[in-house]
């Protein structure tokens, strides 16, 4: 198993990074150049105040969370156990905190969010089906699972599929902006 520490470079957020699949040296640069762009988004995207910026989850100056780069068979696993869904799926995230949107409890100031299990398999096809690379399509991944992990969830309700969807196109675009990307990479 490979396993890294990956830092956000403008905003305090450490992933912890776990790949059972196996990666070459250079698929595995690329891809973390990748995640920091998505940790910088995210982690300005949590920490910011104001709706237009962000969350701005009050008293947190760091995140930390973990994402594990799986095959079928563990992330089928997985959602089979844990949402009584049979299948293989893209993303599975499991939050620490149920919602942190609105927060007006205490939180720490190095705050755990939870752990993201990408499937690579998956990701390799749709991003073939999306026409992407598949670095981007788990930069897509990654960001959706977070969105999640900070309590947003599409399967509640269309209002707040919505929600989910715009924040999640907006993180994805300021990404791949930041990593230089158009749509094809």
């Amino acid at each position: 198993m490979q396993m890294d520490t990956i830092a956000s470079k403008t905003s305090k957020t450490l992933l912890n990074f776990n790949a059972s699949v196996k990666l070459s040296a250079s698929e595995k640069n690329r891809l973390k150049k990748a995640i920091v762009a998505a940790l910088d988004v995210c982690g300005e995207f949590a920490l910011k105040n104001g709706k237009r910026h962000g969350l701005g989850l009050s008293g947190v100056s760091s995140l930390q969370l973990s994402m594990n780069l799986c095959g079928t068979a563990k992330i089928k696993s997985l959602n089979s156990n844990w949402r009584n869904k049979d299948y293989a799926t893209d993303v599975l995230s499991f939050p620490v905190h149920d919602d942190l949107r609105g927060n007006d409890f205490p939180l720490p100031p190095d705050l755990e969010l939870g752990d993201l299990f990408v499937c690579h398999q998956i990701a390799i096809k749709q991003a073939k089906e999306y026409e992407v690379t598949w670095e981007q399509e788990i930069v897509h991944l990654y960001i959706h699972g977070f969105l999640h992990l900070l309590g947003f969830d599409h399967e509640l309700s269309h209002e707040e599929e919505v929600i989910m969807q715009k924040h999640e196109q907006n993180l994805v675009k300021k990404a791949y902006q930041l990593i230089g990307w158009g749509k094809n990479g």
